[in-house]
């Protein structure tokens, strides 16, 4: 157990040692950022280090390479309760077809009350006119193991959003890969998501911080802009493995191509396959980075099992997270 210890320490510290000081952080570069909330209580929980730890339906969201661990149906559900009354929420559902492997399907949305429309001269409102914002995605994953230790997969989605009146629709792939050493549980993964390209929202604007725009009437076109791309690379090991427990530790190494490079670290206890805990921290994060959460696993027979979980999730001057997810093989 010592030594799995070290070993786990060692890894965190060499690859904690590769964070270099950046001066800038190209925030605001990329639209779709609904694609970025975590999907998943037990990742959120974790501290979404969760790239080398996906094994099921929910892993279409963090790796498609995971989902190829998927031998029967699976489905998965997921809610957020995000700031401002913003409703964020996931689906996917995973069919194992033996050796030709697993195919998915899987949608994300993001879903706000309606806001009243305000401009330049109403800035407190236009006599009751609201809006709402309705973001989506939807993708389909194929996964499958290439040898007994390695999985690939990989997403093909449509990304929707529209902000009164302008949006656009794109496409966008994610690619994932999962080695599983077989040396105590450890895994080593990559995932490259939300892949695709630059999109120009519809229509024209009139740009008020510019008098010719402004008093000339005169309408800009909109620039163009990337998907949130990530490149994540996981560890993932079982510092303890037995009967009655089983600590499983992860770390993640998340590279935005829309701010700094992001460090995560989970942790999750199982007692009897049946009741987890789960702690995480993000590093390099703007606000908060803590993350805890809790999770039950239960079978009512070999062909029929559930899952339920919860996170809370620490955003600092930002209202807690409350994130929950439920999930089905039968």
């Amino acid at each position: 157990m010592i030594k799995r210890i070290l070993i786990i320490t060692t890894l965190t510290i060499l690859l904690l040692g590769q964070i270099q000081a950046q001066e800038f952080a190209p925030v605001g570069t990329a639209v779709a950022q609904f694609l970025e909330i975590g999907m998943s209580a037990r990742a959120a929980a974790m501290g979404e280090a969760f790239t080398a730890v996906t094994d099921d339906a929910g892993s279409i969201f963090w790796n498609p390479a995971g989902m190829a661990a998927v031998e029967q149906r699976n489905l998965f559900l997921a809610y957020n309760s995000w700031p401002a009354d913003i409703a964020v929420g996931a689906m996917s559902f995973a069919y194992g077809l033996g050796n030709i492997g697993v195919i998915g399907i899987s949608a994300i949305y993001l879903m706000t009350d309606d806001m009243a429309v305000t401009t330049v001269f109403d800035p407190e409102g236009t006599s009751g006119q609201t809006f709402s914002l309705s973001n989506y995605a939807i993708g389909l994953t194929y996964s499958r193991y290439m040898t007994e230790q390695l999985s690939v997969g990989v997403t093909g989605k449509l990304v929707s959003e529209d902000y009164y009146g302008y949006g656009y629709q794109s496409f966008a792939l994610d690619l994932g890969t999962v080695y599983e050493t077989g040396f105590n549980g450890l895994n080593i993964a990559m995932s490259i998501l939300h892949f695709g390209p630059e999109i120009t929202f519809d229509g024209n604007y009139i740009d008020y911080s510019d008098s010719k725009s402004f008093q000339g009437n005169k309408p800009k076109e909109f620039e163009n802009y990337s998907l949130p791309i990530n490149f994540r690379f996981g560890l993932s090991m079982n510092v303890v493995d037995n009967e009655a427990s089983r600590l499983l530790t992860a770390f993640d190494v998340v590279h935005p191509n829309n701010n700094l490079e992001q460090y995560n670290l989970g942790l999750e206890y199982g007692y009897n396959q049946l009741f987890f805990v789960r702690g995480g921290y993000k590093f390099t994060t703007d606000e908060g980075g803590l993350a805890l959460g809790v999770g039950v696993d239960y079978g009512l027979s070999d062909n029929l099992k559930f899952n339920l979980d919860y996170a809370y999730s620490d955003f600092g001057v930002l209202t807690a997270i409350h994130r929950l997810s439920f999930g089905m093989i039968f």
